[in-house]
């Protein structure tokens, strides 16, 4: 808050008290401002020349402070006045200013001039920090006490923000409090007895100041002195001059913060956004982000995802990962939801949450929960949930939180892009099942497993025999309804590892894992067979087999040589299984 002619004006009506200050504001040409009566008791008035004036004259030759008595002619007498000069510039004024005033009281004139200098001190600082322990350390001389300090307002708690004292006990006396940096307190009386208590000493005084921004409490001054008669009515008219000058700093400080913080949050954020969009899965993803919400300073979270059975909590993270059991269920009462019939949240849901004294043993002392709805192209897939201790400090980052969500969502729908993508690429549209390409890299990682078990594997190459006639009589409607129905009937046949492929129009490749040829592989294959559903479609089928990594060591040798077999037997009669 910078000094302005009206401000000043303030200033010497509060301080003055019952004595009448009488000020002018000067540049080496002419008065700018002179209060009303100044000029019957200093002999000076509103446009007059300086250079035609002794005083004022001697003011600017001194360029520093000067105080000294002066005449001046009153209704015929002359009368002595105590005249104070020193070096301000008002924020509405230009060039370099000297301010005169005159009082009778001289003690009024220092406290005045003392504010003055205080403000102007104020005014020179390059950072609000800076200013308010200018202000805090002015406060001691001021009010002739032993500490001051001011506390601000956060979630409410009341936070140490500044301080001064004239000695290393009062040194200790904060430095003990910042430790203790949040009081229970939250009110401004409760603060101030918190403070009297600590205060070791049979003689304190503590005299605390609430600090009001537009009509918004955002902290207090307080200030401690052993006299006995410390603090009087001087005391509250200079602070109520001086209350709006430190409300504003601390205002500015808080603004300050809040935007320091929130460009923090937006860097962390955009920093994280880069490195969930290079993740491969949904899991890992949820992962990373967890790791990212520690980073943005969250006490404790976790994904609410729907799924096709409905919702599941995934990848908790912070202080949720050291709980074992019960948290979830907690959380749940807390909110009273129902998982069976959850549908969601469509925006921002804030709720206060009530810990019991058994909720606090048991180490559940969340005040807090946020949940931010994850949403892609395809609507809202999931949730993730915010918990922290402060009861108002999610609250205030809810714009955070959105944006996460919204780079949240992004990924997830790149990854399912990418995925669909994949997917599209190595799926046979028509059956479900893996085509030759995504076939040739399964297969491929298969070989290396095979091999590090020390074990064999059989490829089969399935033809389905009189397929073109079937498509040619019945269509190839009918044709793709025979190809569907016995994929599924062999998906239905395989164990869980063994590896299913279309590879061409009619043919399918097989992989069974872990199996030899043998009288076992017979069974197996003659089984399958069976069950495969030909006779429906009037169909037989000729397989080829091949032994990994018995009979050839590459993916292209046993392709050729279970295709080799699988013609031998179509060449002889068909619907045959052609070992060797």
């Amino acid at each position: 808050m910078k000094i302005t002619i009206n401000k000043l004006g303030e200033l010497f009506d509060q301080c003055s008290n019952k004595t009448k200050a009488y000020w002018l504001v000067a540049n080496q040409n002419n008065v700018i401002y002179a209060s009303p009566d100044a000029e019957d008791k200093l002999g000076l008035l509103q446009g007059m020349q300086v250079m035609k004036h002794p005083l004022i004259n001697k003011a600017f030759e001194s360029k520093k402070k000067m105080v000294e008595n002066y005449q001046t002619l009153q209704n015929g007498l002359l009368v002595n006045t105590t005249v104070t000069a020193l070096p301000i510039k008002p924020e509405d004024t230009d060039d370099s200013y000297v301010l005169l005033y005159g009082v009778e009281n001289f003690s009024v004139a220092e406290k005045t001039e003392r504010v003055t200098t205080l403000i102007q001190e104020i005014n020179r600082q390059t950072s609000t920090e800076a200013a308010l322990k200018i202000f805090v350390q002015g406060c001691l001389e001021l009010f002739e006490c032993q500490m001051a300090a001011i506390w601000v307002m956060r979630a409410e708690r009341y936070h140490l923000l500044a301080k001064s004292a004239e000695n290393s006990q009062g040194e200790r006396f904060f430095g003990e409090l910042s430790i203790i940096d949040e009081f229970s307190c939250k009110s401004v009386e409760g603060l101030i007895s918190v403070l009297s208590n600590q205060v070791e000493t049979s003689s304190k005084h503590v005299l605390g100041f609430p600090l009001q921004h537009l009509g918004e409490e955002l902290g207090i001054l307080v200030l401690f002195a052993w006299k006995s008669r410390s603090f009087d009515h001087s005391t509250t008219l200079c602070l109520n001059q001086l209350g709006p000058l430190a409300a504003s700093l601390v205002h500015e400080y808080e603004l300050r913060l809040v935007a320091s913080e929130r460009e923090k949050d937006l860097n962390l954020l955009l920093w994280g956004t880069e490195i969930l969009v290079q993740v491969q899965s949904e899991s890992e993803l949820l992962e990373e982000a967890g790791e990212m919400a520690m980073v943005l300073n969250l006490e404790a979270g976790f994904f609410f995802m729907r799924q096709e059975d409905g919702w599941k909590i995934q990848a908790p993270f912070g202080r949720l990962k050291q709980k074992d059991t019960g948290w979830e269920q907690w959380i749940f009462n807390q909110i009273q939801l129902d998982q069976q019939n959850y549908l969601g949240h469509e925006g921002t849901y804030v709720s206060v949450l009530t810990p019991s004294t058994d909720d606090l043993e048991r180490k559940f002392p969340w005040c807090q929960l946020l949940i931010q709805p994850v949403e892609t192209n395809n609507g809202i897939i999931g949730e993730f949930w915010l918990l922290d201790f402060e009861d108002t400090k999610l609250e205030k980052r809810i714009e955070i939180f959105a944006a996460f969500g919204r780079s949240l969502g992004l990924a997830l729908e790149t990854i399912r892009q990418r995925q669909k993508l994949e997917l599209m690429a190595t799926t046979d549209s028509l059956t479900g099942i893996l085509n030759r390409q995504g076939f040739s890299q399964r297969f491929r990682a298969e070989m290396a497993a095979t091999l590090r078990r020390d074990s064999a594997c059989l490829f089969l190459i399935l033809d389905l025999d009189g397929f073109k006639k079937l498509n040619d009589t019945h269509g190839h409607p009918t044709g793709d309804r025979a190809l569907a129905a016995i994929t599924r009937n062999i998906n239905a046949c395989i164990r869980e590892n063994d590896i299913l492929a279309r590879s061409g129009g009619d043919e399918f490749t097989l992989v069974l894992t872990d199996m030899q040829k043998g009288p076992d592989a017979i069974r197996f294959i003659n089984r399958l067979k069976e069950r495969m559903g030909l006779e429906e479609f009037e169909l037989g089928v000729s397989i080829g087999v091949a032994e990994f990594p018995t009979e050839a060591d590459s993916y292209e040798k046993l392709y050729h040589l279970a295709d080799e077999r699988l013609y031998i037997g179509k060449h002889n009669g068909k619907n045959r299984v052609i070992f060797e």
